[in-house]
């Protein structure tokens, strides 16, 4: 039987042993096996004759003696020929000696395997950042050149010779045979990427969880409020599929990565909905980190997107191909360890987190940046998660809650890097001095600690991997185990990566939904004849719509008419349009999977006359189902402003040719409902004025001068129920506040109390709706509605949002 791994480390070799028995001259391989539990079973030797083997049988009736050859004159060899064993793909007889004494090197009992890691913060103590001035002072630079001085002024010398050691047996051995081995050795190589497109992923999960959530739960998340993030330097995207599945759309994410072959793959987020995460490459359009002018418009970016606060937090996980300069992927990569934290600084909001991807960390420079970025956040860590293969130099610096004024650390972070940039002879060797740092013990003794706890790590699994190499037959039995337990600690499931099935959208729908009769409702016409549907204006609220009657307006087409979208991921987007599902082709739109809304498309203009624009635009009036969130069942005004949320998460950059999607204005029915309706005219193209809604101002609106505020046509006013038919609400006088009243059992409650019952679900609200067409309808003016609401309305003074 095969050689297993038990208890982390317990393994043996099949060795042949020579039995000799004295009596009839039999020489029997006695073999070791192991049973199930890696116990061993003796096989006793068996020593009757009759039970020789056929072999041995015919060689004494050919007249073999014991001690004499084979040979005519007894000539020969005297011992058995022993089989030898080839090493994998190695040449046949080919031994690495440096490969077999690393791996006798090895001592399983060094190595510790567990799911919880230690996870050790050093905290900032200096009220103060360090000054440009101070800074200036600390820089030091010199000739370029390939070579790693002062490693060990970080880190214990033995420990750095040992991995450069461990690292350079490795260097020059055969690719196939090393990835068995890594893939053997490893006790958590089998988790791989679990549900998510690659390993990243998990290992964010992984960092996450360590952090206790601190980034897809953030304590400074302010209620409603999207999660804002950033991808940096990070395709195919891992990072934020993570984040995407553990948040739905909850999360707007802004990527930045090299385009091409480096760049992030949208349509393989199978776990998490990629429609609210905006890829984003700069001026120049390559994503390239390095670029100033592609920090700085990604920086723009994601300001007008967060309402000029930043992103909670950003992930960064740059790396490039060392293949055999491994020994100087540190020098190699201390521009990009640069740019990252970079942007870090520009575009995280204060409290913000910060996490990144580094390898070693033994020289002066790197030391130093990891310095400034103690300086600029309130806590640091330098931390090896699980998830990431030990033999590596991989490791992540983690920052917690940015702190204000780290502008001048930005500045001459960014003088260092066009330096960088434009100087190929000259390097930067310092950005902080080694007396500085020196004068730092708290940081330092950290800083070394870690390299030396990480560094004796990498040397056992680098050794273990040897042994592993040599050794083919190895094998580490916790691989199952560990796999299991990590992900159920880091809150994964335990299942395998699977591409989404697709179904038509009348399918899923009914899969989603128990009932879908009310597809067919229709709203209700309102006319002078039943108006006094809305005897209850205040269990009432109205939009202003484009939808209108086809018949008075030709140039409109009904599919522009309010009626049902539904969501299947990405562009998979239908309309359902006389009892059938359509795929929209006529506006650009993105919506999460499982997404189904009630909604209008409208021409939005700006400017006016012949100086007209306009563009298609998808307009909310009420959601059902929001990424797989059935909200049906809340009340209207809480589904209308998680669908503000929802359209604030998929608003696409500035130069997107995708449409925007817009949540409809909700205007409560009371006294001043012709003021809030906010309409006014514009000319069209052709010089003649139209009655349009001007939209109320928006962040995300590119300015805010009053002829460029965007509009449309108004050609009807909607009505949604927002309470429950057996219920109504008035407005009490006394109080100066409403409350709802339940006519069955006269129980009545204040708006801060209402009961869930007396909320109209969205089928209720839907079922019930009601359709002006106005201004169209002349028989039910704008001046009868508003003498009607006033006659049933209490005179009072407050405005009443209920």
């Amino acid at each position: 039987m095969r050689p297993i791994y038990e208890d982390s480390y317990h393994y043996s070799k099949i060795q042949n042993h020579k039995a000799k028995n004295e009596a009839d001259v039999n020489i029997i391989d006695k073999e070791k096996e192991y049973d199930t539990r890696g116990q061993v079973s003796k096989q006793e030797p068996k020593n009757d004759l009759g039970t020789q083997n056929k072999v041995q049988r015919m060689m004494l009736k050919m007249g073999y003696k014991e001690g004499h050859g084979l040979g005519k004159n007894k000539q020969g060899r005297l011992e058995p020929v022993q089989a030898f064993e080839q090493h994998g793909r190695r040449g046949l007889g080919l031994h690495v000696h440096e490969i077999k004494t690393s791996g006798h090197k090895w001592d399983p009992a060094e190595e510790e395997i567990k799911v919880v890691e230690d996870i050790k913060w050093t905290r900032n103590l200096k009220a103060n950042l360090p000054t440009s001035e101070e800074m200036q002072l600390w820089l030091k630079k010199g000739p370029k050149k390939l070579i790693a001085e002062d490693k060990s002024y970080f880190c214990d010398d033995d420990i750095v010779r040992d991995v450069s050691s461990a690292k350079t047996v490795l260097e020059d051995l055969d690719d196939v045979e090393m990835r068995r081995a890594r893939k053997h050795s490893n006790p958590y190589e089998t988790i791989r990427g679990a549900i998510f497109l690659n390993r990243a992923a998990v290992k964010m999960a992984n960092i996450d969880k360590a952090c206790n959530f601190m980034f897809t739960n953030p304590k400074n998340l302010a209620n409603n409020e999207l999660l804002y993030f950033a991808d940096v330097c990070a395709g195919p995207g891992g990072f934020s599929e993570y984040v995407l599945w553990k948040k739905k759309w909850h999360a707007k994410g802004f990527g930045l990565t090299l385009k091409n072959d480096k760049d992030f793959k949208l349509d393989d987020f199978y776990a998490g909905p990629c429609e609210t995460f905006h890829p984003y490459y700069g001026p120049k359009e390559n994503g390239d980190v390095y670029d100033p002018s592609n920090q700085e418009a990604f920086k723009d970016i994601i300001m007008t997107h967060t309402h000029g606060k930043g992103v909670h937090f950003m992930m960064a996980d740059g790396g490039f191909s060392v293949e055999d300069q491994e020994m100087l992927q540190e020098i190699l990569s201390k521009q990009l360890y640069l740019c990252q934290c970079i942007v870090a600084l520009m575009i995280v909001r204060i409290r913000g987190h910060f996490v990144t991807k580094l390898f070693d960390l033994f020289t002066p420079f790197s030391a130093g940046l990891v310095y400034l970025m103690y300086r600029c956040f309130e806590e640091v860590c330098i931390f090896k998660p699980n998830s990431s293969r030990p033999a590596n130099s991989e490791r992540y610096l983690i920052c917690k809650r940015k702190r204000p004024g780290t502008e001048d650390v930005l500045q001459h972070l960014k003088h260092v890097n066009e330096f960088l940039l434009k100087d190929e002879k000259n390097d930067v060797l310092h950005l902080v001095s080694l007396e500085e740092l020196e004068g730092e013990k708290q940081f330092l003794q950290y800083l070394r600690e870690s390299n030396n706890s990480l560094g004796k790590r990498q040397i056992i699994a680098l050794r273990k991997l040897a042994a592993f190499y040599e050794d083919s037959t190895l094998v580490e039995v916790k691989q199952a185990k560990m796999r299991k337990e990590c992900l159920k600690y880091w809150e994964i499931p335990d299942q395998s990566r699977t591409m989404p099935r697709h179904m038509p959208p009348h399918e899923r729908l009914k899969h989603l939904l128990q009932n879908t009769d009310f597809l067919s409702s229709h709203p209700t016409k309102l006319t002078k004849n039943n108006i006094d549907r809305i005897k209850n204006p205040y269990d009432w609220f109205c939009m202003p719509c484009g939808t209108g009657l086809c018949n008075q307006d030709q140039t409109r087409e009904e599919k522009q008419n309010a009626t049902f979208y539904m969501g299947m991921g990405r562009s998979q987007v239908y309309r359902y349009v006389r009892g059938t599902w359509v795929l929209v082709d006529d506006i650009k739109v993105e919506l999460p999977p499982d997404t189904l809304l009630y909604a209008e498309v409208v021409y939005e203009r700006t400017k006016e006359s012949k100086h007209q624009r306009k563009v298609f635009a998808l307009h909310i009036l009420d959601a059902v189902i929001l990424g797989s969130e059935n909200i049906s069942q809340m009340y209207l005004r809480d589904r209308h402003e998680l669908a503000k949320k929802f359209c604030e998460a998929l608003w696409k950059p500035v130069a997107s040719n995708y449409a925007r999607i817009r949540v409809k204005e909700l205007f409560p029915v009371s006294l001043n409902i012709c003021e809030r309706l906010q309409v006014t005219k514009r000319l069209m193209k052709n010089n003649h004025p139209a009655l349009v809604y001007e939209f109320l101002e928006t962040p995300l609106e590119c300015n805010n001068s009053d002829n460029d505020k965007p509009y449309f046509i108004l050609n009807s006013v909607i009505f949604l129920k927002s309470i429950a038919n057996s219920w109504s609400r008035f407005f009490s006088k006394r109080h100066s506040m409403t409350y709802v009243y339940h006519f069955p059992t006269t129980e009545g409650k204040f708006d801060e109390h209402r009961p869930r019952s007396a909320e109209a679900s969205f089928f209720e609200s839907f079922e019930n709706s009601i359709i002006w067409y106005w201004p169209s309808d002349e028989s039910l003016t704008m001046e009868y509605f508003a003498t009607f609401i006033k006659k049933i309305c209490p005179t009072h003074n407050r405005t009443v949002e209920y």
